[in-house]
């Protein structure tokens, strides 16, 4: 091979080469702004989701609900009410839900139910159910922006407790 020939061979090598590398460049900056655009797309069907959500939303007092959810329950309220921001039939779902799973652990004296308000949060207690939350009324708790979680009560037997963000903030007590 002559050297005029050998030249232009390596500077076509050298030159498919940089073709591959901004081919693969360009493909990859595609493939970029194609996910770009399914996580907006995403981003906004999540946003519209939340909006409606938030257009279901009211605001209910947790008191009501459970007395509606348990009425053969002995349940302690406190004296002023218990504002949550909910979907309500997501709220009603989930105290059902609780309500299914901890009567059949309930003590022959029949269930009971303690409501509290701490700080920024309505609490409520299951006691002595000895059960964990199933994963479903977890997922709902979580939804509504709380936790539910298998806890003591004072000391006593395992039971479960919810944890519902107040509306609003602390009520003054």
């Amino acid at each position: 091979m002559q050297t005029g020939n050998l030249g232009l061979v390596i500077a076509s090598v050298i030159g498919l080469g940089f073709a591959g590398i901004f081919g693969l460049m360009g493909s990859l900056l595609v493939a970029n702004l194609r996910d770009g655009a399914r996580a907006r797309e995403a981003a906004a069907r999540a946003r519209d989701e939340a909006l409606q959500r938030l257009g279901r939303s009211a605001v209910h007092d947790l008191r009501a609900l459970l007395g509606a959810a348990l009425p053969r329950a002995a349940i302690e309220l406190p004296p002023q009410a218990v504002p949550v921001l909910a979907v309500e039939s997501e709220l009603r779902e989930l105290l059902a839900q609780i309500a299914a799973q901890a009567l059949p652990a309930a003590p022959r004296d029949g269930l009971r139910v303690h409501a509290r308000i701490e700080g920024a949060q309505a609490v409520v207690h299951w006691r002595d159910v000895g059960a964990a939350p199933a994963r479903a009324c977890e997922r709902i708790a979580a939804s509504l922006g709380g936790r539910l979680y298998a806890a003591s009560h004072a000391g006593g037997p395992l039971g479960l407790t919810l944890r519902l963000p107040l509306h609003g903030g602390p009520v003054p007590g």
